[in-house]
């Protein structure tokens, strides 16, 4: 089964992204199958709005460890299942709590095995000077360049203060996908659907 992953910063909108594109697909309730570092696995049963209250917040690294659903979606005339793979965000610094360490490493572990990465940046944060200040997207666009299927979602760009830093981020990132979307509202998703559809 193919499998899209989701990378990026610590609270840059992967989670919510996640569960809206799910929804967006016409899912109305999920498994979320949660993976630890350690090779530990659960699985929870969620309505996307009771998944979005509990694995969603302002806090950082919420998600420190991977979580999958298994979605489906029509592509031409038939359904396909695939794997969509939330992560936990990743920064330069080394974190205090172990458990956000082995989730970063978890994460960084896990791109040499996916069929898409989808990378979430935040547009709000973007500024002429990022691609100086942001060592790690660089690393995951760099990494993506040498991926056969790479794409990244500048998030948040239902602010108008983030749609214009849009112009910022493709000078950081010339060789890169860029969609526009609002993980919040939806917004750009058909754009994602169709580049998910190509690579599942």
């Amino acid at each position: 089964m193919r499998e899209c992953v989701i990378i990026g910063r610590p609270n840059s909108g992967k989670t919510l992204f996640a569960l809206n594109f799910a929804g967006y697909l016409g899912t109305k309730n999920i498994d979320v199958t949660f993976r630890t570092y350690d090779g530990l696995m659960a699985c929870r049963h969620f309505s996307i709005e009771e998944a979005k209250r509990e694995l969603c917040s302002s806090t950082l690294h919420k998600t420190c460890s991977l979580q999958s659903m298994l979605l489906n979606m029509k592509v031409g005339k038939a359904t396909v299942n695939f794997k969509l793979t939330d992560t936990c965000g990743v920064s330069e610094q080394i974190h205090a709590d172990e458990r956000i360490r082995k989730g970063m490493a978890q994460t960084i572990g896990l791109l040499r095995s996916v069929d898409l990465l989808l990378h979430v940046v935040d547009l709000s944060l973007i500024n002429k000077g990022f691609s100086k200040q942001s060592s790690i997207d660089n690393e995951f666009y760099n990494y993506g360049m040498i991926c056969k299927s790479y794409v990244l979602l500048g998030n948040k760009y239902d602010l108008s203060s983030a749609k214009n830093n849009l112009p910022h981020l493709a000078t950081a990132f010339p060789k890169a996908r860029i969609m526009p979307i609002s993980a919040l509202y939806s917004q750009g998703f058909r754009e994602v659907r169709a580049c998910v559809a190509r690579n599942i």
